[in-house]
């Protein structure tokens, strides 16, 4: 019972292990699984926001871009760039926004103070590379960064996709209007139009529009935060997903587990050959198979819950009652059968426990002994029949010899006397009882010795008829009629013809001699695919209970003059053969002898 618990705590600890390293796989993979997928999503939400903010940058540098020319079209002295940055600059989120030639020099800036100075230098202009595309970049401003959006300043470039040859015209005679009111314009405007708006073949100046990175970073900051939470979010609800299925198959498996087990159970409790009694941790009777129920003569409805001193019989309630705990070692009680025969059954029991040792029942078998009995008896009778076999064999030579000299002493005396006379009969009895004596002596030696039988293809019909044919004139003289029932459809056997033929005879003088007042003596003939069977009955006085079980003993006779080796023999070439036999009576009522002898040879020279 140790080594079963032992063997189930570690079969669970593998178990535990198994689904603990199950779901740490499952935890890691799942959190791969997020991981790249928070990232890829940040990643999507930092290009959106960057679209974004390079977007409201554009719009800015088109609203500047339409601002310089419509301040063109209706005043062609004076230019508002300076002022329209200025402007523009106060608006939320917007941190600069500045004009500068193509070395960096600033022409236009949102604080007035910085217009003249240099932005950038000409490694810094080569790296950022402008050009008609918007581009936007990091950049530091101060102690701040900026997110800087910038293009080349053309307000006069055609549109992009060329449809609109209309605006393209106009551009064109306006700049042409432009450079013929130049001399009109001071100086110093005069050199930011040449700046703003250089001959062809010369670089265009650059707009920049600085837009708050803080907001930038919030942003940014947001959609992190945003993205960590759906991601550990998306990971409760994976790891609870997991943990519902890993307990879901849990429970499966415990179920089927559960399932299988009950099964086994029901199945060994059921094919147990011995019968099966449980009670509960209060000494109810939970449970009995099949087996105890015929054992102990009782229903399932009527047993079930209740105590043992309720319903089973009491050898075997004061036993279950008095074991309480502790185990018990085979113990043999009687009970009655449903026939009323005496049924000898061996009581073990053991306590059902739980780890902890707590007590939750108790398991009794209850094996049948009639089996164990039987063999008992058959081994008894086995030693006795040795024991005949060493007599017979030590004393047979030694007894014969004598006998022939007393028959032949008391056949010589007879003859020298008259016929009729008394010393005549007196001797001829002494040549009866010799000869009697001899045929004991006999039947000793083929008692004691193998049956050697000498075996045939043999057609039983024929030699249950040829048995008949032998002693119908005894029946005849009893007044005993005589009935066959044949099986034409019967195989023929392998078997010793001569032998069985010695104990159907055998049987059948029995019988006869047990109908002195007349009777129907009766054989019957039937076969399986594995045994034929031959039923012979009387109507005679049957045999008592108590002779039924020693009958076949030798020696063991009820009749005056018998000497108990004629059933001996029979037995013995039956089971020679490999057979059974066995007898069915009732005082009074005459008695049956039931021979089943296997179809396929079994047994001695098979």
């Amino acid at each position: 019972m140790k080594e079963t618990n032992l063997r189930n705590k570690k079969f669970v600890r593998s178990q535990f292990a198994t689904s603990l390293w199950l779901l740490i796989g499952g935890i890691i993979i799942l959190g791969v699984v997020i991981t790249f997928m928070t990232i890829r999503g940040i990643e999507q939400e930092n290009r959106q926001l960057e679209s974004f903010y390079e977007e409201k940058g554009a719009s800015i540098i088109t609203a500047l871009e339409a601002g310089t020319r419509t301040d063109l079209r209706h005043n062609m002295r004076t230019l508002r760039l300076q002022t329209l940055l200025e402007e523009m600059s106060e608006q939320s989120g917007i941190l600069f926004l500045m004009a500068t030639d193509a070395n960096g020099m600033i022409i236009a800036h949102s604080n007035p103070d910085a217009v003249g100075s240099q932005a950038f230098t000409t490694q810094q202009i080569q790296e950022l590379r402008p050009g008609k595309a918007v581009s936007w970049r990091i950049m530091e401003q101060g102690k701040h960064k900026a997110f800087v959006v910038y293009k080349e300043f053309r307000p006069f470039a055609p549109p992009v996709d060329g449809r609109d040859r209309m605006m393209s015209h106009g551009m064109g005679m306006m700049r042409h209007k432009m450079h013929a009111m130049r001399r009109d314009c001071s100086r110093e405007e005069h050199m930011l139009r040449q700046k703003l708006f250089p001959a062809d073949g010369r670089p265009a100046p650059v707009i920049y529009i600085g837009l708050d990175e803080k907001t930038f970073a919030a942003a940014q900051r947001v959609n992190r935060e945003h993205a960590m939470v759906n991601a550990v979010f998306i990971l409760l609800i994976g790891l609870a997903g997991f943990l519902a299925l890993s307990w879901a198959q849990k429970a499966r498996q415990s179920r089927r587990s559960m399932q299988s087990s009950q099964a086994l159970a029901n199945e060994v409790m059921f094919s147990l050959p011995d019968g099966l009694l449980v009670t509960d941790d209060e000494g109810r009777i939970a449970l009995l198979n099949d087996v105890a129920l015929e054992q102990l003569n009782l229903s399932e409805k009527n047993a079930v819950g209740k105590l043992p001193s309720e319903v089973l019989p009491e050898c075997v309630a004061r036993l279950v009652e008095l074991t309480g705990g502790e185990s018990l070692s085979e113990v043999e009680v009687e009970c009655h059968g449903e026939r009323g025969e005496v049924i000898p059954i061996g009581v073990s029991g053991s306590a059902v426990t739980l780890d902890d040792g707590t007590a939750v029942g108790y398991v009794y078998l209850l094996r049948d002994l009639r089996e164990v009995r039987r063999l008992e008896a058959e081994v008894r009778r086995k030693e006795k029949l040795a024991a005949v076999g060493s007599l017979a064999a030590g004393v047979a030579h030694e007894i014969r010899n004598p006998l022939s000299s007393i028959k032949g002493y008391a056949t010589y005396f007879g003859s020298r006397f008259d016929e009729g006379s008394e010393d005549r009969e007196a001797a001829n009895i002494m040549v009866h009882e010799v000869e009697r004596l001899n045929r004991v002596i006999t039947d000793l030696i083929s008692l004691s010795r193998p049956s050697d039988l000498r075996r045939a293809e043999t057609d039983l019909n024929v030699l249950i008829k040829h048995c008949f044919g032998l002693i119908k004139q005894d029946a005849a003289t009893h007044g005993v009629e005589l009935q066959l029932t044949t099986d034409e459809t019967l195989p023929s056997l392998f078997v010793d013809p001569d032998r069985l033929s010695q104990a159907v005879l055998n049987i059948c003088l029995n019988s006869l001699e047990a109908m002195q007042d007349g009777g129907t003596l009766s054989m019957q003939l039937s076969h399986t695919d594995e045994v034929v069977t031959l039923v012979i009955a009387d109507d005679g006085k049957g045999i008592s209970k108590e002779d039924a079980v020693r009958i076949f003993e030798p020696y063991y006779t009820t009749k005056s003059q018998g000497t108990g080796l004629g059933l001996s023999i029979v037995l013995k070439i039956i089971e020679a053969h490999g057979g059974t036999i066995r007898v069915k009576s009732q005082e009074g009522a005459g008695a049956q002898f039931i021979i089943e002898i296997p179809v396929s040879p079994v047994g001695e020279n098979a």
